[in-house]
């Protein structure tokens, strides 16, 4: 079962951290604790990806997606309405030794500068309902919570339940997988 709370936060100007976009070719990716080939399916889709640094190490990384994105841990995809002026976020890691200082506020705070000066006035995304700290941390950067959705797994059948349409959804492979519209609040 998995369970997510989808949010969203407002964008607003921010100064820029020691964060940059990591091209795809880039030696870090090699530390990333995501298989290759998920990496290179991100960046093929066009999806970017945000990388934090201290001293030249690698402390972290956030990754955005504009238009829609395909969940990659149940089947469902979430589609952007607006996508001029929304976009996704995902897959934010720290790396353990970085976890107690700012480089989560530091992704953020460069993909909100990013974002809002390309006219994104709203950055959705999901949070495990079973993660209190990623909720938190969340919560501090000002999210609001949209909805739930619940995604039941059993063997090839899926079962979502979510606080918005379609409301409830099965499915039986990639075929079928429930589409979430999202707009940005008024």
């Amino acid at each position: 079962i998995r369970d997510y709370k989808v949010t969203g936060v407002q964008t607003c100007a921010l100064p820029i951290c020691d964060v940059d976009f990591c091209p795809p070719d880039d030696p870090f990716l090699s530390v990333f604790p995501r298989p290759p080939s998920v990496i290179t399916q991100r960046f093929q889709r066009g999806h970017a990806c945000l990388r934090a640094r201290s001293k030249g190490a690698f402390a972290g990384y956030l990754w955005l997606a504009r238009g829609h994105y395909d969940e990659d841990e149940v089947r469902c995809c979430y589609v952007l309405d607006e996508s001029d002026r929304s976009a996704w976020d995902y897959d934010v890691y720290v790396a353990p030794e970085y976890r107690i200082g700012r480089t989560f506020a530091r992704l953020w705070q460069t993909a909100n500068h990013h974002l809002a000066a390309e006219g994104v006035q709203w950055c959705f995304s999901r949070i495990s309902a079973f993660n209190p700290d990623s909720l938190k941390a969340h919560s501090r950067l000002g999210a609001t919570s949209l909805f739930s959705a619940t995604f039941i797994n059993i063997g090839p059948i899926q079962v979502t339940i979510a606080g918005h349409k379609p409301y409830l959804h099965l499915s039986f492979s990639n075929a079928s997988a429930p589409l979430l519209r999202l707009r940005p609040p008024e």
